[in-house]
């Protein structure tokens, strides 16, 4: 009867300890680097303003910088999902990491996705201390199209000006082969015109190229295949005194430049890469 009751005990102490181990396994799985995961957060009325926002473990009143990504898809697709290893990549840095999602062709004009992001941005500085986030360290990073608009957004002041901010309510801005002259890319690219119509004024409007000069622009960082993109915008850029600096990438595709930046599986020329994104972060935001 004793061994019976003994082994019953043991039995139950040896479920008790395996659910405590799991629990501490699950519990540091999901909050080491990520104290907590608030998806699908509403930033606008139409289905597509949500936002994913990744916080790091920190201590109570502590305000931590935060990057605001806008992911590509050609403007007519993507999701905030597309996010690969980077918001526990950055959040083990001590970014709060936001993941956008916002409108889309045809049912939104590029006016309307640019209008989007400024709104998140918004959000972000409205609810700034809710997620600890230090509201004057907000960093825009987008790829591809979501470079575009990141650009267009940092760079044209009249989309953060609806919204009560200014280009200067930024710390910074990463761009991830971002088009930066819509003329170019799309005489180069002509489906494109299912986007941006057939009117070169509109594609001229939604060039971060076309505001350049424009001075007390944030520090921005390109990341591009060789120079020839984005030469120009740099050149108009540093002459009106804004800060650009740029990483050349050779052998990573397009959709790897997203895919490993912040990855652990990356080649040597990704991890250059993402080495010079966060080095250029730093200097902005420590």
């Amino acid at each position: 009867m004793e061994i019976s009751r003994g082994r019953r005990f043991l039995s139950l102490f040896a479920v008790l300890f395996i659910l405590v181990i799991g629990s501490a396994v699950y519990f540091f799985q999901h909050t080491h680097g990520q104290e907590m995961e608030h998806l699908n957060v509403k930033y606008g009325d139409d289905p597509k303003q949500s936002l994913d926002v990744y916080s790091p473990t920190v201590g109570k009143g502590k305000k931590l910088p935060v990057i605001l990504y806008v992911h590509g898809g050609g403007w007519t697709g993507g999701d905030k999902s597309n996010v690969a290893e980077k918001p526990s990549f950055f959040t083990n840095k001590g970014y709060v990491f936001v993941s956008v999602n916002h409108r889309l062709s045809p049912k939104a004009s590029n006016v309307e996705m640019a209008n989007d992001v400024s709104s998140a941005v918004k959000w972000v500085s409205d609810n700034a201390d809710t997620y600890q986030i230090d509201r004057s360290k907000i960093n825009l990073m987008g790829h591809s199209a979501g470079g575009q608009l990141v650009m267009l957004v940092g760079t044209n002041p009249e989309y953060l000006n609806k919204v009560g901010l200014t280009p200067q309510s930024l710390k910074s801005i990463v761009s991830l082969e971002g088009p930066l002259d819509l003329t170019d890319f799309i005489q180069r690219m002509s489906n494109y015109k299912k986007v941006f119509g057939n009117d070169q004024q509109v594609w001229a409007e939604a060039s971060p190229l076309t505001y350049a000069a424009n001075k007390s622009m944030p520090p921005m960082f390109l990341v591009a295949h060789g120079t020839k993109s984005i030469a120009a915008f740099v050149d108009s850029a540093k002459k009106a005194g804004n800060t650009v600096d740029s990483f050349t990438v050779q052998t990573l595709s397009h959709s790897g430049v997203t895919e490993y930046l912040g990855s652990s599986k990356g080649s040597e020329e990704a991890k250059n890469m993402t080495n010079a994104v966060v080095a250029f972060l730093k200097k902005y935001n420590s």
